[in-house]
Formats: C-alpha cells, sequence, structure tokens
C-alpha cells in the first residue's frame, strides 16, 4: 500500500474480507386478498395472529360467503406462519361520516393524508370504509360557555345573541379589602335549549368607569340574572310589553327627540306623569345613543305617547340631559319574553356527551377545556377541546355506550405542543392516533349577535380560526358537540360484500413489487367469481405473479361450485380436473383437491372452506419445524389443521387420476386424519422442480445466496472477490447437505466463468451446482415366500 508520510511513522489499514453472509431465508410469510368488513384498502397489513385479523379487518360474516376469505385468512395463521391482507375496493364502498356524504372514501392513512386531509365538507369519518362504523359518535367540548340559566321561556332567543347582565352590588373579593362591583358582564349566548335554559359564553365584564374584570372575579356568589337584549335600537324583541301592564326587568326606555349624553350607569331613575310606575331604587344598567336600560320593572305602560317623564338622579342631585323628557318605547306586535333566571350551575358540570343509551357527563372524564400553557404563553385563549368515540349503539364493540377512545387536553393551535416532540394538535393528533376515525374541517364557532341596550354588536371572537397558530389568536368556540356517524357502505348497494373479480385482482397486484413486500406464499382463498371461468382466471392471476416474482408460490384451491355439495364423487373429479386443466403450467404453483369442514365460532355454525391457505400453512410449518426442503405432505408433517371432514375425499382409484394431472389429494386417512397426501408443483413436465420439496430448495438457497451476491456489488471483479464470495456460499451449502436438503455441489467462480469480456462488461459470475434430496413418492414392498431349505441368497435379485 501508498504509505503517503512525509515524516518517519506508522500507518496502519484495515482492509475487511468479511463483507457478506449467506443467511438463512425467512420464508413464512403468506398473502391473501379480499373484501373485508373494517380496516384500510389496497394496503397489505402484516398479521400475525386471529385476534390481529379480527382486530384489524372485523370477523367473518355469511353476506355472500366473506367467511370464505377470512377463514382461509385464519387457517394459514393457525400454522404459525404470518400474512400480509389486503382488503380489496369497492365501488360502492364509503366511510361513515356526520355529514352523511355517500362519496366519502378515505382508504387508508396514507390516503387521508394526501388527499382528504384538507377536506372541509366533513368534521369526522371513520378510519376506512364501511357499514362497520355507522352511529359511531363522536364528542367534543371546549370552555364555549360559562354560565347555565333555567328560564321560563326561551321565545325570541337565539345563538349568537349578545347579552348584557348588571353586576352592581356583587363582592369583589379583593387582597386584603373587599369591594362591591359597578357595570355589567356582556357575553354571547351559545345554545338554546328547548328544556328553557340558555348556555352563556362571557366575553368580557365592563365597569362603570370601562375598565374590565377579570374572568374569574364574576364566577363569584350567586345567580347572575342574563337576560336576552333587543336585537336593534328601534324593534326590540325582547323586554317590550305591547299593552298595558308589565314591562320585564331590565327594560329598554327610549329618548324621544333628544341624546342621552349627561346620563351614566347607576343614574336613579324615576317618572312622572302618565300611567307609568318606577320601582323605588330603580338604576340604570347601560346608556346607549337613544336607548337607556333600567334595571327593574316599570309598570302601567299603555302607549307609545304615555307622556311618562323619566327623570335622573345622582347622588341626590338631578342629572341634566337636553330635556328630561323620556318616553318608555312600546310597539304592536312586539313579543314580550319574560326571562327569570334560576339557580346558576356551572356550564361544564351539566354537560353530557349526547347519547341515547347512557348519560355520561364529562366532568367525568377530564377537567374543564380552557386554555393549554402553550397557548397562554403566546397570548392566545381558549385552545383547549376533548374528543372522545363513543359506541353508542354497542354495534362495533358490542357494549352500547362504550367510550372506545379518549383525547383530552388537545390544542385547536397547529403549533401548540407539551414537549418539543409530542404535539397535541387536536386534528393531528386524533387522525395520526386513533383507530376509529379521521379528523376533517374544522367548525367554525359561533356566531355574532347584537348586545343589549347598547345597539353594538357581538361578534363571536375567532370564527373559523381553528389549526391558526397560537400566537395572538382566541380561538372560537362551539361548546359541547355530538356528531353522529352515519352513510358507511360496504362493497355493494345492499350492504353486500360481493367483490368484483377485477377488484380482486387489482389488490394482488400489489404484491407484483418484490422489493417492496417480501412474501412467500400467494394464497388464493376462495373462488374469484360464480363461473369456473372466473375462478381459473383468478388461479392464473396468482400463478403469473409467481412466475414474474419467482420467490414464492401461488397456492391454489378448485372452484367451490364443483366440489361443495356435489354428491357424486365421479362428478368432483371430472369437475377438479376440468378446472386445473385451465390453469398455466408453472413450478411456482401448488393445486389441491379439498374443500374443508371447520367449525365458525362467530356464527356457531360449520362451514365448508378452501384448503389452498392450508397447503400454505404446511409448507410454513415445516420450515419452522424442520426445513423448507423437506416435503409438507404426509402423516408426519400433512396434517390439516380445524377440518371436521371434507368436500371431496378421494378414492385410490380417483387418486390416481388426479395426481398426474398435478393436483394434490387431501384424503382423511383412518388413524392419521385429514392430511395433504401429494407434493406435487403445478409444473405440467418432468422436472425436479415438479416437487415442493425441490422447488422450495431451490427458493430457499437462491434468496439466501441472492443476498449476499449483492455485498458484492461495486466490488472488484478479482480473485480477491470471487474467493470471498466462494468462502461465503459453500460453507452454506455445506450446511445444507448436511440438513438433508442437497446431496451433492459444486461452486464455481473463477477465470473460467468471469472473463475478460465478462470483467469488462462491468458482470460477475458464479456458476452453482446442486444435486437436491428427493423426497419418496411411491414406495414398493415385496414379500416373498420360500421353501425352507431355500437360502436366501439364491432368491434375493430375482424378485
Amino acid at each position: 500500500m501508498s504509505l503517503n508520510l512525509v515524516s518517519p511513522g506508522v500507518k496502519v489499514r484495515e482492509v475487511d474480507l468479511t463483507v457478506g453472509r449467506a443467511d438463512a431465508a425467512n420464508d413464512q410469510v403468506g398473502a391473501i386478498a379480499g373484501p373485508f368488513e373494517m380496516g384500510p384498502v389496497n394496503v397489505p397489513i402484516l398479521i400475525e395472529t386471529e385476534q390481529d385479523l379480527l382486530k384489524t379487518f372485523g370477523k367473518p360474516l355469511s353476506t355472500d360467503a366473506q367467511y370464505d376469505y377470512w377463514l382461509s385468512a385464519s387457517s394459514y395463521l393457525s400454522y404459525g406462519g404470518i400474512l400480509r391482507v389486503v382488503r380489496t375496493d369497492g365501488p360502492a364502498l364509503n366511510n361513515a361520516n356526520d355529514a352523511g356524504s355517500s362519496s366519502v372514501q378515505v382508504n387508508s392513512y396514507e390516503d387521508y393524508v394526501n388527499n382528504h386531509s384538507t377536506s372541509t365538507a366533513w368534521k369526522f369519518a371513520s378510519r376506512n370504509p364501511g357499514k362497520w362504523a355507522n352511529n359511531l359518535k363522536v364528542c367534543t367540548i371546549d370552555g364555549a360557555a360559562d354560565q347555565i340559566l333555567n328560564l321560563t321561556s326561551t321565545t325570541g332567543l337565539a345563538v349568537g345573541m349578545g347579552v348584557t347582565q348588571s353586576i352592581e352590588g356583587r363582592i369583589s373579593v379583593g387582597a386584603g379589602t373587599t369591594s362591591a362591583y359597578t357595570g355589567v358582564i356582556r357575553g354571547v349566548i351559545t345554545e338554546v335549549s328547548a328544556d328553557k335554559y340558555v348556555t352563556i359564553k362571557v366575553t368580557d365584564t365592563v365597569a362603570a368607569d370601562n375598565s374590565t374584570y377579570a374572568a374569574a372575579e364574576y364566577e363569584q356568589g350567586g345567580a347572575l340574572s342574563f337576560y336576552a337584549p333587543s336585537t336593534s335600537t328601534t324593534t326590540p324583541t325582547v323586554g317590550i310589553a305591547t299593552t298595558a301592564g308589565t314591562v320585564d326587568t331590565a327594560f329598554d326606555i327610549t329618548i324621544s327627540g333628544i341624546v342621552t349624553t349627561g346620563v351614566q350607569v347607576n343614574d336613579v331613575v324615576t317618572v312622572t306623569g302618565g300611567n307609568s310606575t318606577v320601582a323605588t331604587g330603580t338604576k340604570v344598567l347601560n346608556v346607549g345613543a337613544s336607548v337607556i336600560t333600567v334595571d327593574q320593572a316599570i309598570t302601567g305602560i299603555s302607549t307609545a305617547g304615555d307622556g311618562a317623564v323619566f327623570t335622573f338622579s345622582r347622588d341626590g342631585a338631578p342629572v341634566t340631559v337636553n330635556t328630561n323628557t323620556i318616553i318608555a318605547r312600546t310597539a304592536a306586535g312586539l313579543t314580550t319574553t319574560t326571562i327569570n333566571s334560576g339557580t346558576v350551575t356551572d356550564w361544564y358540570d351539566m354537560q353530557t356527551l349526547g347519547l341515547t343509551n347512557s348519560t355520561v357527563y364529562w366532568k367525568s372524564l377530564a377537567p374543564k377545556p380552557g386554555t393549554s400553557q402553550y397557548a397562554s404563553e403566546r397570548s392566545a385563549k381558549n385552545d383547549e377541546i376533548h374528543v372522545v368515540v363513543v359506541d353508542d349503539t354497542g354495534s362495533v364493540t358490542g357494549t352500547a355506550g362504550n367510550i372506545i377512545e379518549k383525547h383530552t387536553n388537545l390544542s385547536k393551535a397547529k403549533d401548540a405542543t407539551v414537549s418539543p416532540t409530542e404535539a397535541i394538535y387536536y386534528k393531528d393528533l386524533v387522525s395520526n392516533n386513533s383507530e376509529n376515525v379521521f379528523v376533517g374541517g374544522a367548525p367554525t364557532g359561533v356566531v355574532g349577535g347584537t348586545s343589549g341596550g347598547t345597539g353594538t354588536t357581538f361578534t363571536a371572537t375567532g370564527v373559523g380560526n381553528w389549526g391558526s397558530d397560537a400566537q395572538g389568536v382566541t380561538f372560537a368556540v362551539e361548546g359541547s358537540k355530538t356528531y353522529t356517524l352515519t352513510a358507511g357502505q360496504n362493497y355493494t348497494a345492499s350492504g353486500g360484500f360481493a367483490a368484483t373479480l377485477a377488484n380482486i385482482v387489482s389488490s394482488y397486484d400489489l404484491f407484483t413489487n418484490v422489493a417492496e413486500y417480501p412474501i412467500n406464499f400467494l394464497i388464493n382463498g376462495p373462488s374469484g367469481g360464480d363461473t369456473i371461468f372466473e375462478s381459473q382466471a383468478k388461479a392464473n392471476k396468482l400463478i403469473a405473479i409467481a412466475n414474474v416474482r419467482k420467490d414464492c408460490i401461488a397456492c391454489i384451491s378448485p372452484h367451490r361450485a364443483g366440489v361443495v355439495n356435489v354428491s357424486n364423487s365421479d362428478t368432483q373429479t371430472d369437475n377438479i380436473l376440468n378446472f386445473f386443466n385451465g390453469l398455466t403450467s408453472s413450478s411456482y404453483a401448488v393445486f389441491d383437491s379439498g374443500y374443508k369442514y371447520m367449525f365458525d365460532r362467530f356464527t356457531n355454525s360449520f362451514r365448508y372452506v378452501p384448503c389452498n391457505a392450508d397447503v400454505a400453512g404446511l409448507m410454513a410449518r415445516t420450515s419452522l419445524n424442520q426445513f423448507p426442503w423437506f416435503s409438507p405432505a404426509g402423516s408426519s408433517r400433512g396434517a390439516i389443521n380445524l377440518a371436521v371432514k371434507l368436500a371431496y375425499n378421494p378414492t385410490p382409484a380417483q387418486k390416481d387420476l388426479i395426481y398426474p394431472k398435478r393436483v394434490n389429494p387431501i384424503v382423511a386417512q383412518s388413524g392419521a386424519g385429514i392430511i395433504l397426501f401429494g407434493d406435487r408443483t403445478g409444473l405440467a413436465k418432468a422436472s425436479a422442480f415438479d416437487r415442493i420439496n425441490v422447488r422450495r430448495l431451490f427458493l430457499t438457497i437462491e434468496d439466501s445466496i441472492e443476498r449476499a451476491a449483492k455485498d458484492q456489488l461495486f466490488e472488484f471483479n478479482d480473485v480477491i472477490t470471487r474467493s470471498n464470495f466462494v468462502n461465503i456460499v459453500e460453507p452454506y451449502l455445506r450446511d445444507v447437505k448436511a440438513k438433508r436438503g442437497i446431496t451433492d455441489f459444486v461452486v464455481i467462480c473463477d477465470e473460467t466463468n468471469n472473463t475478460p469480456d465478462i470483467i469488462d462488461s462491468n458482470q460477475f459470475k458464479a456458476d452453482i451446482f446442486v444435486k437436491p434430496a428427493r423426497s419418496i413418492n411411491f414406495i414398493g414392498l415385496s414379500f416373498v415366500a420360500t421353501r425352507t431349505g431355500v437360502s436366501f441368497e439364491e432368491v434375493v435379485g430375482n424378485v
């Protein structure tokens, strides 16, 4: 090596001649596609146990014999293998959603991120398509309201109306001092109930000197008597008597031809003239440009021209206005609404999840949402929200009212976090972590309304700003909401599971990518359709994929109608031969004759299920318990799991007909049970590869040595690299030989097959010669009777 040293010294170089290794292959991964009750669509999901299958794809169903797919998958898993399951697409598939739309299909999380995360057509949708999520409920709550008031009537009230409440005389608890409030509280109605109560979101409190009280201060003490205001300065709808009688508490009065300059909150009001009477101690609550709000009832008003003169005084002295003639405003035909407050209850303590089959209070699940620390540090408000998913009817979990997910203390702020790595933005967190729902468009919050007595408009702060960054934002509030998911649909308009052959084939096409999805068995499952031609088309598609991949085996059972419920076994034999005669010759396929009768615990009934998943399972189990190059057939390794009986149990004569035609019999043998009784591949010509054990031997050693060869890429094609490769492959093949997979081998990787032309074209060649071990398919036993005096040496070899 070149030292490249300028001054005396020592240079150390390390050369790695150990690059590459032939590792044993994992050859127990199956693959199946079909219609399932739930789960992501057209995404190969790795399933390890039957419980995983049930949780991800739902249970087996009788509709359109969907159980065939589910029980096939379950059968394969029972042998110890793992499975890639693809839920097939369908034209009618639709996600349940709160908008009740029949055009919402979110197939997977990737589909949601790429195509649906910005949708505003729905606020919540089920995690994947199907009727399974219909009637699932998503309940949300934020800090929308502070007080709940019981009223004698809610006529004329609406969400978004502004309200004003006097806090005159309320006790302010100070630091070492006690004083009384003056002024008003202002808010917005966020809910109007048919049960005669309203919920109020308080926006601010304004003192007589226009200063603002802290929100916590006005929650001290007893009842608040909120009243609904007029909706305009000229046409009030609340608090006005239309005939002679009593005007409601917090009555608006008008000033005829003058302005209200000079009048202040808390001025004492008296009246002279006309028929009107003002209760002693009546005070001004609010002063507008032409409207004054007072805090007590005014009685005796008969007409707008009553002639009553209202006088204002402050500290015993008259208040001067342009004139002292103030006329009570009335209008014919206006509706009187009497609002009498009862006991005030904290709004959050009264909120329930809005369920049909149970009553659950939000306070039992989480504290009242408000403003998160993250938002508070950035001058933001009202960002916290709780989200709960409930199986109200019990259709998903079997328990009505079951709370299946709870996501609390989330934020409406897109950038909100609780740590550098833990974000709490409600849309992302729920969509990323929920097992049942995705989040769509955000609510807009409550709308604006009109304030009482002042003529100014309340506008709900932050309308439509969910998903904004937190800095300086007061987020829109929505209150307690319950969203019911509906319109979820299965594969047909009637809710069936009849997936089309085209969609099933498209699902299997996902497995053509060898690098993305390593698999060992393509499981056909049930027939491809109602006709034998559809079933043959599906089987040939799987064989074609296996032929392209050259690293897996397609497992095929006969057309269902040709075997199940066919009483004549000769007819069954003819049907089986007719079906398999139409399939492509390939050593990458294995055909079987059977449909097994097995118990379905979900319906407490027995079903006929194709055995191709069992054949794949037998090969996987053989790999786990012995080695891939052992035959999976026979009484030692070929026992079929969960089988009670067979739809077709061939006689010896019938086995002689189907076995030469590439079909492996599955038989019920006395004392052995139901077993696979053949190890042929689907190859029609005579070859070592017409046996399952030989095909699987080569799949195994090819995969292992190929991975070792990849480590030689971009190395030099010289003696060192070639020797290194030989030193990797030979020990591996010696190990396979010792384990009875091969009887002999030779590895050639030198200048004889790596000629200058090969080297100059950047190629590397190795020739590996293998003598596979053969499984015993035919046994001949000759029993010879001899005379007593005959020597055995005389007769041996003559039989």
